[in-house]
């Protein structure tokens, strides 16, 4: 037996650690989703086999789902038998998986945030999941997967404690008491921000995710639409019954097709303010110190944390429904987890406020990055040369497209030019105002970059978090004086394109110098 597999007592080591039963089910449900994202074009064709060829009438598809139920069951069970893990002079130490074993050992300093989940099936339980997110790649996010709120809370505390300096005296509050507004109100933890109801209720609306379950659902369409088409014209809506004769007014089944289609929209409107509100019900966002916390969740609570120093850059973004009901969703963004690309209420290393107005956006940015100018910093423009350039590149080819197939294929004679000029119109105006939106811009402290379409999006970041400036010329851009400036941080980088070759030397010389000169961490 090796040192480290020692009880106590055999040597001094710490012994590994078995998680309670009740990890079965997350181990359960985590399997099967993970299934289903691997596999889901077979998912897909397997769910529209079974709905066209009838195989429920089948004497195998009984035992088929009993099959498929016992080996999902025995998944949890054998990742669960396979799984340990302890603490140990400041580490955390896991072994899990089963054909492919992974042993980890994570330092508490290595820790960038600490995450508490409360999945909906733990909620009638004392138990929590613990998310440990370093800055490396995805797959060095560690997960103890059940551990009692009262242990979570204390790995977590001793975490946040073993990262600061021995004067900074820091206090948390747990997550795993009563879900009371009032929490995180008390110790020296201070609420910032709510999201009430209609906060979140926009935010479903401005920020419509219902494509991604359409999408899910291309299978079923056709019993979906058989179903729907029963059901209306069941309640008397469908077509044959409005209007039995041929002599309608076209006015007339105008107004049915725009009714059925609004009726369409409401119901996924409907459906997108509902996981609105159950992602981000009793939001709070609270600052301890040089921490934020961050509290949501109806059915499955999430809790993230994340330090004020570590914070990259702050985002305000806006889509156009935002920008008309002038609302914004605010991000922290801090280090980047390898290349995963999370979901925002999941992603560990951002913070989101949703629908914010202007002002509380501003507030909060000044809060994450004093002193900055987010709200009255006057915008460099980039060339014109960015609208000539996307003309020929995509406006002209398209709308010539348009032409070709409207005239040669269709025979619309004149109205193939009509059809060619409104496409290259409303192309044209596209990416008119993207170029109008692009800006940047700098003070002391900070860079701005602005961009768009019809919504408008806002970034600032410190000069001295700049790890890397890359500036970029194609042979055209050149030959023009023109070149494109990224700017690579730890949360990703920002590009700003088609700004003049001296003007991107000189922002390129400024964030460097500010870099070399003051030599803080970006941490």
């Amino acid at each position: 037996m090796a040192d480290s597999d020692k009880p106590e007592g055999a040597g001094g080591k710490t012994p590994w650690q078995r998680l309670p039963p009740v990890a079965i089910v997350y181990f359960i449900v985590a399997n099967v989703f993970q299934f289903v994202r691997q596999f889901i074009v077979g998912v897909s064709v397997l769910a529209y086999s079974a709905s066209t060829y009838d195989i429920q009438g089948s004497e195998y598809f009984i035992p088929a789902l009993i099959t498929i139920f016992v080996a999902t069951v025995c998944s949890g069970v054998i990742s669960y038998w396979f799984y340990h893990y302890r603490i140990r002079d400041q580490h955390v130490e896991i072994r899990d998986g089963v054909l492919k074993r992974r042993n980890m050992n994570l330092p508490f300093w290595r820790i960038q945030n600490v995450k508490i989940e409360r999945p909906f099936y733990y909620r009638f339980t004392q138990y929590a999941v613990l998310v440990l997110d370093t800055a490396g790649s995805a797959e060095e996010e560690a997960k103890i997967v059940a551990l009692s709120c009262d242990d979570a809370n204390a790995l977590r505390q001793q975490i946040l404690s073993a990262e600061q300096h021995k004067n900074n005296d820091e206090s948390t509050t747990p997550m795993c008491t009563e879900d009371s507004p009032d929490a995180g109100s008390h110790l020296n933890e201070t609420v910032i921000n709510r999201r009430q109801l209609w906060d979140l209720i926009l935010h479903g609306l401005t920020n419509n995710r219902v494509w991604l379950i359409l999408g899910a659902l291309a299978p079923f369409y056709d019993d979906i639409g058989g179903a729907f088409y029963g059901w209306i014209d069941a309640i008397g809506l469908s077509p044959e019954k409005l209007f039995p004769s041929d002599q309608v007014a076209w006015w007339q089944i105008s107004l049915y097709v725009v009714s059925l289609m609004l009726v369409v929209f409401a119901v996924m409107a409907s459906v997108s303010v509902a996981g609105s509100v159950i992602t981000y019900y009793n939001y709070t966002l609270s600052r301890t110190a040089d921490r934020y916390i961050r509290r949501s969740g109806l059915f499955s609570l999430q809790e993230v944390s994340m330090r004020q120093s570590r914070v990259q850059q702050v985002a305000i973004k806006q889509d156009w429904l935002d920008f008309l009901l002038k609302r914004a969703n605010l991000f922290f963004e801090q280090n980047k987890t390898g290349n995963q690309q999370e979901q925002e209420l999941h992603a560990t290393n951002k913070l989101l406020v949703p629908s914010v107005t202007y002002d509380e956006a501003f507030i909060l940015a000044q809060d994450a990055l004093p002193d900055n100018r987010l709200d009255d910093i006057s915008y460099l423009a980039i060339s014109r040369r960015f609208l000539y350039r996307y003309f020929a590149l995509f406006v002209l080819p398209v709308s010539c497209g348009v032409w070709a197939i409207t005239h040669l294929e269709a025979n619309l004679g004149v109205w193939s030019y009509l059809w060619s000029l409104v496409t290259a119109v409303g192309l044209m105006s596209v990416v008119y105002l993207r170029w109008r939106r692009w800006g940047v811009a700098f003070d002391s402290q900070y860079c701005y970059v602005r961009k768009g379409l019809v919504g408008l999006d806002k970034y600032c970041f410190a000069l001295h978090k700049v790890q890397q400036v890359v500036i970029s010329q194609s042979i055209f851009m050149r030959r023009r004086g023109l070149a494109n400036i990224r700017f690579v941080l730890a949360s990703g980088d920002v590009t700003v394109p088609f700004l003049s070759h001296k003007e991107a030397l000189h922002m390129a010389n400024r964030v460097l110098w500010e870099v070399e000169s003051q030599r803080r961490s970006w941490m």
